[in-house]
């Protein structure tokens, strides 16, 4: 039977009859869209007007509550009469002392689908198994109410309704994997990475999809990617095993190309300003070549560290003003230093920056300019940046 309503509830939030729809992206109230979501959340039962009250307004601060709650529901159907006359009404009904979504009106709702596909999923031969997984996957669009997802009903059930698709997801993706839909794979992995791009386990999939279809640059892209996204949020790498990924597709060999020209095409550098960014085991690779140089030449070379403290020079910043800095500390640096020279990030905090042929005295000095840029271009920053810089003795450059 064709339902009267489609309703929406992971991701945004929205109720259509086919023609005319309403969304929680409209300019309306918190607590007008907290009660129509709650009532819709909780539509198999007659919801009183105290737990509405308590849910609304826990802390009592209203003189009125009854009234008030009236005149908020007043609102709700209102904001419901937008999808056709007198709808509010007829969707929410009031009755000894209780509001609750009328039950005989046909809806079609996300969160019920996603609950039958999984359940399906569950009970399905093998070979229809996966076909139930993509299904609930593709129907989760975004956290369970995300817009209004500080309030406590709702962050319980966002929580199981993620971890039921991010269960799903791991399961599809083995399966798809181990039949070789690539393409698929990816898909799903990167739809999932869209909604929780912290979860690791579907960039390892991804990656691994990426090789197999000969995407090995593509890949490439996704590991710097991640990389960056947990320093920066975390101050951690990826674990041993997506860098051992990543290792595999810097390894991986290609057709062979024998016109040199086409190679030294994407060997070379988009043009850019500034002195040259890398990762941290990039860095280390560069530092070894540095050093063997140095070694055989007598040249020596220094490393510069720059590390982010709060005003009172001790503790770290809130996460907010670090990402900020950092940001703006890297732009500095790049500008600051030579073309020729290298930086990286080496933790939540720290730039480690490779000083060749300088002496200590002229490394001080490099890092005190980068310090007086960065001050001049952000006065207001609370912030102290501290310096240090190190020689690599001859021992090291030996061993190294």
């Amino acid at each position: 039977m064709k339902s009267n309503y489609e309703i929406t509830m992971l991701g945004e939030f929205t109720i259509s009859n086919g023609k005319e729809i309403i969304t929680d992206q409209a300019n309306r109230s918190k607590k007008v869209w907290t009660l129509l979501e709650y009532l819709i959340v909780n539509r198999n039962r007659s919801v009183t007007q105290k737990e509405l009250v308590d849910l609304l307004w826990p802390g009592n601060d209203t003189k009125d509550p009854i009234n008030t709650l009236k005149v908020l529901m007043h609102r709700v159907r209102t904001l419901l009469d937008e999808l056709g006359k007198d709808s509010g009404k007829k969707m929410i009904y009031y009755k000894s002392g209780a509001y609750g979504w009328n039950d005989e009106l046909k809806c079609s709702i996300d969160t019920e689908r996603f609950e039958a596909a999984l359940e399906n999923a569950e009970n399905a031969e093998e070979g229809k198994k996966l076909d139930y997984l993509l299904q609930a996957i593709r129907l989760y669009e975004g956290d369970f109410l995300q817009k209004n997802g500080s309030e406590p009903w709702i962050m319980q059930l966002s929580s199981q309704y993620r971890t039921k698709m991010l269960q799903a997801a791991s399961a599809a993706c083995e399966i798809l994997f181990a039949k070789g839909q690539y393409d698929e794979l990816i898909n799903i992995c990167k739809h999932v990475i869209r909604l929780c791009p912290y979860e690791e386990e579907f960039y390892i999939y991804l990656l691994k999809a990426l090789i197999k279809t000969q995407q090995a640059d593509k890949a490439q892209e996704e590991y710097h990617r991640v990389s960056e996204l947990f320093f920066r949020e975390f101050g951690i790498t990826p674990s041993e095993e997506l860098t051992a990924i990543y290792k595999e597709v810097v390894e991986t060999s290609h057709v062979p190309e024998m016109n040199l020209e086409i190679i030294k095409e994407k060997l070379v550098e988009e043009p850019t300003a500034g002195s040259f960014y890398c990762e941290f085991e990039f860095f280390k690779t560069i530092y070894r070549l540095e050093a063997r140089s140095a070694a055989r030449t007598g040249q020596s070379v220094y490393i510069g560290l720059m590390t982010v403290m709060n005003a009172a020079g001790d503790d770290l910043p809130n996460q907010k003003t670090m990402n900020r800095v950092m940001d703006a500390l890297h732009d500095t640096i790049r500008r600051t230093l030579r073309r020729g020279d290298i930086f990286t990030r080496y933790s939540l905090n720290q730039y480690l920056i490779m000083l060749p042929t300088t002496t200590y005295e002229t490394s001080n000095m490099v890092m005190e300019r980068i310090k007086k840029a960065y001050r001049r271009e952000f006065p207001n920053t609370p912030v102290l940046l501290r310096c240090s810089t190190t020689p690599v003795t001859p021992d090291e450059l030996h061993h190294v």
